[in-house]
């Protein structure tokens, strides 16, 4: 059984990680989520420049580190506290919970909390004024819903390691 505290306090650290990086870059340079919006939004615009690739792959690698690495170290500190009662169940039960935690966060405050705020005719992303997709709530449920089945293949893998490395 997972420790509901400890779950709730780990979640919190994970999505305070995940929006820090996500919504930092965002306000910094949105154009390196270009990939990450409706592709109305995207034909209006130019492609990523060059430095806008860069800028994605700089910001991506500590993002995919911190998306697979935090959660894995945090279910270590599980194991060490649960000791014999920890199983790949369990990992992998706490690896999927963070998972969909983040990402229902990623879809409800960050996606559709986007869409409440940002004015379709004085977008972040110039060149996309009017576009409908700044206004597509489902553009972003279809990405959630997308990522609870990436969230089973990033359980499985978390899971794995933790369990299978001791």
């Amino acid at each position: 059984m997972l420790p509901i505290g400890a779950f709730l306090t780990d979640l919190v650290i994970v999505t305070v990680v995940f929006t820090a990086l996500v919504l930092g870059s965002f306000l910094w340079r949105p154009r390196i989520w270009l990939h990450d919006f409706p592709a109305d939004i995207q034909a209006m615009v130019p492609p990523k420049t060059d430095e806008e690739k860069r800028l994605s792959l700089i910001f991506g690698v500590p993002f995919i580190l911190a998306f697979f690495g935090l959660p894995t170290l945090l279910m270590w500190d599980l194991k060490s506290t649960l000791g014999a009662d920890f199983s790949f169940l369990t990992a992998w039960l706490y690896a999927y919970a963070l998972f969909i935690g983040i990402n229902l966060w990623d879809l409800l405050v960050l996606d559709w909390g986007m869409i409440i705020f940002t004015d379709p005719q004085n977008p972040p992303i110039v060149g996309a004024e009017g576009a409908a997709g700044w206004q597509n709530y489902r553009f972003h449920f279809y990405g959630f819903l997308k990522g609870c089945v990436i969230g089973l293949v990033f359980a499985t893998i978390i899971a794995s390691l933790v369990t299978l490395l001791t």
